[in-house]
């Protein structure tokens, strides 16, 4: 029998070590093969994100996604589960189930996960409807493949389009009024005031609010649709909080038996606030004033009244405002340090948070920015997250969440 050389063995192990290294790189590759491609029924639109054309749709219709070359694994592994998600023109993230869900203004449903399952040839399809509270711009639609820690992934864009026809107007006009008073300037926590005329006597007149971005809010419940006086003049309001984003607004009424649809045009505006007192505040994470969403931000105030209550809120990219629960400054030190956890569903961008002492009424405004985050939203935490303990130790323990929905002057007290 013939005995191999060193060399030959060398040979051999190298050729073999080569053969190994080409089959990873090619598993590697094919890992990372993954598609997804969008069909949507109103051909192609820009889109900003990536400068190209991408599929586009108008708010209401539904999409179909196919996500294929996901499943890797041989039995008795299985189909590969998916999951998959949606980013959004200003930079939210939200998972398909979730993005269902939103309510057009605080937008903060539960980013539940839900792993869908492919065909034994590694395809999905999925239909996706586009509800009138998505805005408008360019969405990424991402499926994360999950039976190989996330080596399968990949993403398509597709761009939600202004959509629908004017229809008839017949003689019908609208105008909207702030105090009885023409105008095409209102300001958050004022009444708008709109008036319909020219109707089918009786006939039920539906009112709706498209936002700056395209984002359609409906009026208060019980007043969607309001029925036409007998000579066919309607009326009614709606009351601007903190919650909705400055810029310009459409209101629209529809006769639903005439079909007339009319719009009138105006701006929302922020309410005007100074800064005052020699009261400081400094909002940074460790390496800064500017992290990804899903980071925790501190935020130290300085100066106020020893154990007076500061009140907190936190205006957004879009100038919409959110409000926190109070906190209280040292009753010794008149200093106060709270924990901010931003999460996914919140929009990149330049963030204003205020602090306002109840008792010294100094006001004082810091700022920072959130960015885009490249994880996945696998296990978010429940909802944003406020710590107010003081100690930078302990992680964020309470819910972000309006903590006085119903009052619109909940946010300290800003000049007027």
């Amino acid at each position: 029998m013939r005995r191999l050389s060193l060399r030959s063995l060398f040979a051999v192990g190298f050729g073999t070590a080569l053969a190994l290294v080409l089959a990873l790189f090619t598993y590697g590759a094919a890992a990372s093969r993954a598609t997804v491609e969008i069909f949507t029924p109103q051909g192609q639109a820009q889109c900003a994100a990536t400068g190209a054309p991408a599929p586009a749709i108008f708010q209401t219709q539904t999409l179909l996604a196919r996500f294929d070359y996901y499943r890797v694994l041989e039995p008795p592994f299985g189909p590969e589960p998916i999951e998959v998600d949606i980013t959004f023109p200003d930079g939210r993230i939200f998972t398909v189930s979730a993005a269902q869900f939103l309510d057009g203004v605080i937008d903060m449903p539960t980013n539940v996960q839900f792993a869908r399952f492919t065909n034994n040839a590694g395809q999905l399809s999925l239909n996706i409807t586009i509800p009138g509270t998505w805005p408008y711009g360019c969405y990424r639609l991402t499926g994360r493949g999950l039976s190989v820690g996330g080596a399968h992934t990949a993403s398509a864009f597709f761009v939600v389009i202004p959509g629908g026809r004017p229809g008839p107007t017949g003689n019908a006009t609208l105008r909207t009024t702030l105090n009885g008073q023409e105008t095409n300037v209102l300001q958050q926590g004022q009444i708008l005031e709109v008036d319909g005329r020219n109707f089918l006597g009786g006939e039920l007149v539906s009112f709706w609010l498209t936002a700056p971005d395209g984002t359609v809010i409906n009026f208060p419940p019980g007043q969607q649709v309001v029925q036409a006086t007998p000579s066919g003049a309607v009326s009614t309001s709606f009351q601007f909080e903190g919650k909705n984003p400055v810029g310009r607004y459409t209101v629209t009424a529809l006769g639903n038996t005439s079909g007339f649809r009319v719009f009138a045009h105006f701006e929302l505006k922020s309410r005007p606030v100074t800064q005052r007192g020699p009261a400081r505040l400094a909002v940074v994470v460790p390496f800064g004033a500017e992290a990804p969403q899903r980071s925790i931000f501190y935020a130290n105030g300085d100066l106020f009244f020893p154990g007076e209550r500061v009140d907190l809120w936190l205006t957004m990219p879009d100038g919409s405002v959110r409000g926190f629960p109070s906190t209280f400054a040292d009753p010794v030190a008149g200093q106060f340090l709270v924990e901010l956890f931003l999460d996914e569903r919140l929009p990149v961008g330049f963030y204003q948070l205020t602090a306002q002492g109840a008792v010294s009424q100094q006001l004082v405004i810091a700022t920072f920015t959130l960015t885009q985050t490249a994880d996945t939203i696998a296990n978010p935490q429940p909802v944003p997250q406020i710590g107010l303990d003081n100690n930078p130790v302990t992680p964020p323990n309470l819910s972000f969440i309006d903590p006085n929905p119903a009052d619109i002057n909940e946010y300290g007290n800003p000049d007027e």
